[in-house]
């Protein structure tokens, strides 16, 4: 939002910035917007909302599916070709049929490979149908990108909308810029970008998962760092749940939280996570494949078409082969904390760095 103002905007909070991050940072960089950097801040030197200009070699976007949807999106309004990148475990979370959708120019890698990406706009049309039962993230897009369009924009909405919290942050994002566009409303306005000029970047509360992981698993208490509930984004759940206990979660607002969660709830009480659904569409299906790595550490739990059926009681045992984290932070770092106790080996040495670049360093002895 800083980039497509009018002002320089200064973003503190951003030590140990995760790769997620660097990823839009060092695109919007390659989108013309000027940044300058501190030990804990950045301060952003906005645009306008039409002054991005074409990226002479595109953009890599790696493994971040926000930064790929908002910005593929938000390129849309340049009239020119951009083409769009990624890693592998980018290319499965693009949905085909919502940028075919769109009335621009579309051109996927190949009829089996949706990257590299290339797109031209401009995006015109004033309806659209959207499908928000596996990601919130392209209704975030088009009202992040309402500061450059010249008319409303009537939007239909199939499904029920996951990841509720996420959508309702970008919406509380938007019009803390200026926008009077509310959540639950099917016409977005345009609007005239003015964020504050300073902006505190919260701690990411998700993470409190893999500490209460940890307690559990080596029977301690951790100096937990407290997080606002109005800046965890569903992950206050963990702050009341008693995983020694049997317990039913539900992770519709929170789905980030299942793999280490379930971890912690098979070796406590056992239980239920439920409305987790749309975990099978993050960097990797989050509810077989979470079933998959917690059985290479003989925890067994049952999938279900929306969560997973856990027994409690459980004990962790040395895995005999190395533990796959098929290409997602979530899973290694889940894997990383049952080492601690059993020890493993473990694929994906760098995939924390998606999301927690320290992880790793909190590990040591």
């Amino acid at each position: 939002m800083a980039s497509q103002s009018e002002q320089a905007v200064t973003i503190s909070g951003v030590s140990g910035a995760a790769d997620d991050v660097l990823s839009m940072r060092d695109a919007l960089i390659e989108l013309g917007v000027d940044m300058d950097f501190n030990e804990n801040s950045w301060t952003v030197h906005g645009v306008g909302a039409n002054g991005f200009s074409t990226p002479a070699n595109g953009l890599n976007l790696h493994n971040s599916g926000t930064a790929f949807r908002l910005l593929t999106f938000a390129c849309l309004r340049m009239g020119e070709v951009v083409t769009v990148d990624g890693d592998s475990t980018l290319e499965p979370r693009i949905d085909r049929d919502f940028w075919s959708s769109l009335d621009v120019e579309v051109e996927f890698g190949s009829e089996r490979q949706n990257l590299p990406l290339k797109i031209k706009g401009p995006f015109r049309k004033e309806n659209l149908l959207i499908d928000g039962s596996k990601t919130s993230q392209h209704l975030s897009a088009i009202l992040l990108s309402m500061p450059a369009m010249n008319s409303p924009l009537d939007l239909t909405i199939e499904g029920d909308i996951v990841s509720q919290r996420h959508a309702l942050l970008s919406f509380q994002i938007a019009a803390e810029c200026g926008s009077e566009n509310e959540f639950g409303g099917h016409r977005l306005l345009p609007w005239k970008c003015q964020p504050p000029s300073q902006v505190e970047i919260p701690r990411d509360a998700s993470h409190i998962s893999f500490w209460k992981l940890y307690e559990i698993l080596h029977d301690t208490t951790l100096d937990i760092p407290e997080v606002q509930v109005k800046d965890s984004i569903g992950a206050e759940l963990l702050t009341e749940l008693d995983i020694k206990v049997h317990q039913t979660v539900d992770l519709s607002l929170a789905n980030d939280l299942i793999t280490p969660l379930a971890a912690a709830m098979a070796l406590g009480g056992g239980g239920r996570i439920f409305g987790a659904g749309h975990a099978r569409f993050k960097e990797s299906n989050r509810i077989e494949q979470t079933a998959s790595m917690l059985a290479a550490f003989s925890i067994e739990v049952n999938c279900t078409p929306d969560g997973l059926e856990i027994e409690g009681g459980q004990t962790p045992e040395s895995p005999n082969a190395v533990v796959q984290a098929y290409g997602d932070h979530r899973m290694q770092m889940t894997a990383a904390i049952l080492a601690t106790k059993v020890g493993a080996k473990i694929e994906g040495s760098e995939l924390h760095r998606v999301s927690f670049p320290e992880f790793l360093n909190y590990l040591h002895p």
